[in-house]
């Protein structure tokens, strides 16, 4: 099953059968956003599923992002566009700033 259909299930889940009981946050790999407010846990950001640029209830994977990249992928260049317009050298840098991905390559 693909990462976007697993997403998409989990969006179902949520709508179909509400939010968790629990406050429990949603961990690394873990759906989060969508319908149901879905928040990741401390330290983790939701970055929203490719190509879901401007929409409200957006849903995506709770991702642990540092304030550096790692030294094999700040060097890497492999453009990814930003939800603001912007190209940025790889997604790493894109994590780092909290923009959501537009597209693979340039803007």
């Amino acid at each position: 099953m693909s990462l976007k259909a697993v997403r998409l299930f989990m969006l179902f889940l949520v709508v179909a059968f509400g939010a968790p009981a629990s406050s429990q946050a949603a961990k690394v790999g873990e759906a989060c956003g969508g319908f149901g407010g879905i928040k990741c846990d401390r330290g983790l950001w939701c970055d929203p599923t490719p190509g879901q640029c401007g929409f409200a209830d957006s849903s995506g994977v709770c991702v642990k992002v540092g304030k550096f990249c790692p030294q094999s992928r700040a060097k890497s260049v492999i453009p990814v566009c930003g939800c603001d317009g912007k190209t940025y050298n790889n997604d790493c840098e894109r994590q780092k700033k909290h923009v959501g991905k537009k597209k693979d390559g340039s803007c």
